[in-house]
């Protein structure tokens, strides 16, 4: 699970996501169909969601790059998930191994 960590990997955080979007100009013709085709990286901060939008250039490496920092969010929560189950085994340990004094 920690080898994740020690990969060589670019990471964007926020959420990947391809939208439809209208561009405010009036006469465009997003107004009258489903919008332009869009990708965006949003991610909250301070409460408040924050979206940038992707460059058509830019696509490949962000979602893969978003992807990583999925993937490394989640093995986090594990070696977390395990660290908790971990202390709760030293912790019985402990309790068994102890005698009161009388």
């Amino acid at each position: 699970m920690l080898r994740i960590f020690y990969r060589d990997e670019e990471l964007a955080p926020g959420s990947y996501s391809e939208v439809f979007i209208r561009c405010g100009k009036p006469t465009c013709r997003c107004h009258q169909e489903r919008g332009h085709f869009a990708t965006r990286l949003s991610q909250w901060v301070g409460g408040k969601l924050k979206t940038k939008i992707v460059r058509v250039a830019d696509r490949k490496r962000v979602k893969k790059a978003s992807d990583h920092y999925k993937s490394h969010k989640s093995a986090l929560r594990g070696v977390k998930n395990l660290h908790s189950e971990e202390l709760k085994l030293l912790k019985r340990i402990i309790e068994l191994k102890t005698t009161k004094y009388e």
